[in-house]
């Protein structure tokens, strides 16, 4: 599948996953697309955690309520070093795994997985810090995301997108 391909085909799976196991080389090749994303300042912040089975991925759930990783049979979480990231202008943590997670969800994609951007639990940094803890992270790193990873189990649903003509200008704004 090209990138272009990918990029269409990709969606939020909000549905659930087959139990089949995600091979690790498969997991493993997911992770470097997502090491491969630009990072501000080239400060390669974004460390991952990959969580090959729902032995591992189970206590993740419990400790974040995170709907959407229930079923997935592997998930990789996103997090953020913060001592290469220091506060002020130059702090590029939010860039960095933004882009590592797109990488990742279209890397997926194109290897016939479906995944979920999935960071909403980790607003509440109660539930952040609760997920870093049992993933045994140190306070040193913020945890931005987790996604599941798997093959859907039938065909997850898709929103529609607003038409090309309604989101894109020429030459100068005009909407």
């Amino acid at each position: 599948m090209d990138i272009f391909e990918a990029i269409q085909k990709r969606y939020s799976h909000k549905e659930a996953f087959l139990p089949d196991a995600v091979p690790l080389a498969d997991l493993e090749k997911i992770a470097r697309a997502g090491l491969a994303a630009p990072s501000g300042v080239n400060r390669q912040s974004v460390r991952l955690v990959i969580l090959q089975n729902r032995e591992e991925l189970a206590p993740v759930c419990a400790a974040s309520a995170a709907i959407g990783l229930e079923t997935a049979p592997a998930a990789i979480s996103v997090l953020t070093d913060k001592t290469v990231t220091p506060d002020g202008e130059f702090n590029f943590e939010k860039e960095d795994y933004s882009a590592a997670v797109e990488n990742m969800l279209l890397a997926a994609t194109a290897m016939g997985y479906s995944s979920l951007w999935l960071d909403s639990p980790y607003f509440d940094p109660v539930k952040e810090k609760a997920a870093r803890e049992v993933l045994g992270v140190p306070d040193t790193y913020r945890l931005w995301a987790t996604l599941p990873i798997g093959k859907p189990k039938g065909e997850g649903s898709r929103r529609e997108k607003l038409p090309f003509e309604k989101r894109v200008s020429y030459g100068k704004f005009s909407f």
